[in-house]
């Protein structure tokens, strides 16, 4: 049963090991993030956001498959996390990311198309001017120098030392010291990516392709993301499609936020699923919907389920790898179903993450729940483990609340301060 859940993977179709079954339960996002695409046609620009986990990957992959089904609409899903570990990445690296799995898509076509061999030998050509590249001619390979190594690449099949050159570059620019990185994308390689961009429409005979930007959320670098969410905003405007990026929460918040909305309009939000507060109020359907394609829902009772969802705070991320952990744990226990001890130890055990808060988090966590505001320096209490959960709006703005499994270490800390005052 365990290989129906997987807490790391955006969920699916449920159909492979290890991948958890996509349930729809976000109309809402879908709709706005559809009128933003469909009303901007070939110019919309749009960021998704949203907490670590909260489910922006699957509802994009969700998006994609939907659009993938019109004949006239070409889409391509740019993963940055494919390859390389985004957490510093630059513009520069998610460009070449882009680059990447458009090229990539060129398979659906197949092979033969002079048009697009004749753009192949542009792309090479210039990239292997602009990385600095050593020709070899007579063993027809050229030698790039990625992460202090040489790396070479046989030009016999250039689809593939393409697609191989565009891969290793990606991931070289993500992962290096910003000292070692390529620099500034020449402009002549914005011109070829909008030249295969035309391409794809051409051979559709419809409208301009639309980007899906995965993974750039897991930006953490301020620099990177300001890099990426700012100062590179008028070269994504020229490029000759639709895009949809997601962004880092904390990012579009506190200092950034007006540079982020001048440029890019209101994020779209994804929000945490309500979670269950007290033992009479309902469960959202989405949690039973999960242990149920699971094959769990006849194992699990419904204090178990009930625990597990309201101290996942309804980050969905979290409540899947509350799943596989409660069932090692009812496994271990001898237990015949998931019982609330089982669900408690998994509780129990996740807490352990929160004593790494300082007593400056605890503070800014304390004033947050005390007045309700203040998000704009909570960018520490976004991101694992979470701290701070900022759900749906409610009476004009979005609800702030301590995060389930933050409770406790936040009311020792209220406990240690009025000792302190009396």
């Amino acid at each position: 049963m365990l290989g129906c859940l997987n807490a790391e993977r955006r969920a699916g179709l449920g159909k492979h090991p290890g991948e958890t079954r996509y349930e729809l339960r976000a109309q809402e996002f879908h709709r706005r993030l559809g009128l933003e695409v469909t009303s901007r046609r070939a110019k919309a620009r749009a960021l998704v956001t949203g907490q670590i986990g909260v489910g922006k990957s699957s509802e994009l992959s969700r998006f994609f498959r939907d659009k993938i089904r019109a004949p006239e609409e070409f889409v391509v899903f740019c993963d940055l996390e494919q390859e390389e570990h985004p957490e510093r990445c630059g513009a520069t690296g998610v460009f070449l990311a882009i680059f990447r799995d458009c090229w990539k898509e060129t398979r659906r076509f197949g092979g033969g198309q002079r048009k697009l061999e004749d753009l192949r030998g542009e792309i090479l050509t210039r990239l292997i001017d602009w990385l600095g590249a050593d020709q070899v001619e007579q063993d027809n390979k050229v030698l790039f120098r990625f992460g202090g190594m040489d790396f070479p690449v046989f030009l016999n099949r250039p689809t593939e030392a393409l697609a191989l050159v565009l891969g290793k570059a990606a991931q070289h620019e993500a992962v290096s010291e910003p000292s070692d990185r390529f620099g500034l994308v020449p402009d002549t390689l914005i011109n070829l990516l909008n030249k295969l961009l035309d391409w794809f429409t051409a051979q559709i005979r419809g409208t301009a392709p639309l980007l899906i930007i995965d993974h750039v959320d897991k930006i953490r670098d301020a620099a990177a993301a300001e890099d990426v969410l700012v100062r590179a905003v008028p070269q994504w405007n020229r490029i000759r499609a639709s895009i949809v990026m997601t962004a880092p929460f904390e990012h579009t918040l506190g200092d950034l936020r007006n540079s982020v909305e001048s440029k890019w309009g209101r994020p779209i939000m994804l929000y945490p699923v309500p979670i269950p507060e007290s033992s009479s109020e309902r469960i959202d359907s989405i949690y039973l919907r999960i242990a149920k394609n699971a094959g769990l829902d006849s194992l699990m009772r419904e204090e178990s389920l009930r625990l597990l969802a309201r101290h996942s705070g309804g980050v969905l991320r979290l409540f899947v790898q509350f799943l596989i952990d409660a069932c090692k744990e009812a496994h271990l226990a001898g237990h015949d179903r998931i019982e609330a001890t089982d669900a408690r130890k998994v509780i129990q055990s996740a807490e352990i993450a929160y004593q790494d808060y300082t007593t400056k988090e605890l503070a800014l966590l304390d004033e947050i729940s005390d007045k309700e505001t203040g998000l704009g320096e909570a960018a520490t209490l976004l991101r694992s483990p979470i701290g701070l959960i900022v759900g749906e709006p409610k009476d004009g703005g979005p609800e702030l609340l301590v995060h389930p499994l933050a409770r406790s270490a936040l009311a020792k800390y209220q406990l240690k301060k009025r000792k302190a005052w009396a």
